[in-house]
């Protein structure tokens, strides 16, 4: 591994991939386990160019294998898109591009998703980002009109974000953010009025790569996350959102693996609809529509997920409930079969429940 590459901060490699590598010198070269290890290298190596060299070796019969690291040259590029139509929720789309200049990064995209929130929201997103020696520095801004079903005082019409917060690297996988949320929301029903949720954030990642002794790449990724609105920031609302979440992943590369995970949350005090939780969209609850679950949002969540995908099969089972402190809870359950062509998914998944059922078809990518 050539880590010279990796900027003026050299990458360690993990301890699991050390001994991956350690494992492979002496073996017999076979094409299936170095795109194994090429593939668990990018894992590793989010953002950075991976390419492979394979030359003669010191010694008669052997070779040399190489793996350059280095970060992509490219300054300007187009972010991943999101396209997601789903027979309940009809279309979602997010789309953007970067811009990056050394270490320093700025995007700029526009979104319409009626997926991830009880809303639909559609407008413009941008961020900034700059390293500060261990720092980085970012600011994101957001401008969104929203769409609801029905009237509701609770219900806003335009919403205007601004974000700054800092990061700092610690610990190889562990990373922490904090900073400050202030968010402005328009109300038409019944009076035209504004309000504010202007809130404290602290989130903490960690991702690891586990050498369990199975094949494939193990990824691990934990967060735990802390949305807390005060008035003395000029908030209109005062409560504490906790969200946690975890995700395990086993796999021999992205056409197949298995990605186990789970989400948990709470909301002390009086949250605005837009800091509610929502189950019942693409990503859980698949096959269960959100207004049926909870039309407002929920204070209280939990939520199981199974995907697996091998080849171009992909099988998803889900588990969960959302509800108000206070009121009964009701675990729920879906399952899902789809088919994966050049990243697009087409799924058809099914609420397992008694009385009738009424699948619900999704059609899209990175979901």
């Amino acid at each position: 591994i050539e880590e010279s590459s990796l900027g003026s901060k050299a990458v360690k490699l993990s301890q699991a991939m050390e001994r991956e590598i350690r494992k492979l010198r002496g073996m017999p070269c076979r094409t299936e386990l170095l795109d194994r290890l090429e593939y668990r290298i990018r894992a590793e190596f989010p953002g950075f160019r991976v390419t492979r060299q394979v030359t003669r070796g010191s010694a008669q019969d052997k070779v040399r294998v190489d793996f350059l690291v280095e970060r992509s040259q490219r300054v300007i590029d187009l972010n991943s898109p999101r396209f997601l139509y789903h027979s309940s929720n009809q279309y979602s789309f997010g789309a953007g591009v970067d811009l990056r200049v050394r270490e320093a990064g700025l995007s700029m995209g526009l979104i319409t998703d009626n997926d991830e929130r009880v809303e639909r929201y559609s407008g413009i997103r941008g961020a900034v980002g700059l390293p500060v020696g261990a720092w980085r520095l970012n600011l994101l801004g957001e401008s969104y009109r929203a769409q609801w079903r029905g009237e509701n005082d609770e219900f806003y019409r335009t919403r205007q974000t601004v974000e700054p917060t800092v990061e700092l690297l610690g610990a190889p996988g562990l990373v922490w953010r904090a900073g400050l949320s202030f968010n402005q929301m328009e109300f038409q029903f019944p009076a035209a009025r504004v309000q504010s949720a202007n809130a404290v954030l602290t989130t903490l990642r960690y991702t690891k790569q586990l050498a369990t002794g199975f094949a494939g790449s193990q990824m691990l990724e934990a967060g735990y996350s802390l949305r807390a609105a005060t008035t003395g920031l000029g908030s209109d609302f005062s409560y504490q959102q906790h969200r946690f979440d975890g995700r395990l992943v086993w796999g021999e590369n992205a056409k197949r693996r298995v990605a186990i995970s789970g989400q948990g949350g709470v909301i002390n005090g009086t949250a605005p609809v837009l800091d509610r939780f929502v189950l019942g969209n693409s990503r859980t609850l698949r096959g269960w529509n959100r207004f049926e679950l909870a039309p407002n949002g929920a204070s209280r969540m939990v939520h199981f997920s199974a995907d697996g995908r091998w080849d171009f099969l992909r099988l998803v089972y889900d588990s969960g409930t959302l509800w108000q402190e206070g009121r009964p809870k009701v675990l729920r359950h879906s399952a899902g079969l789809g088919f994966v062509v050049s990243g697009i998914t087409a799924m058809v998944a099914i609420p397992i429940r008694n009385g009738s059922i009424e699948p619900i078809f999704l059609l899209g990518m990175n979901f």
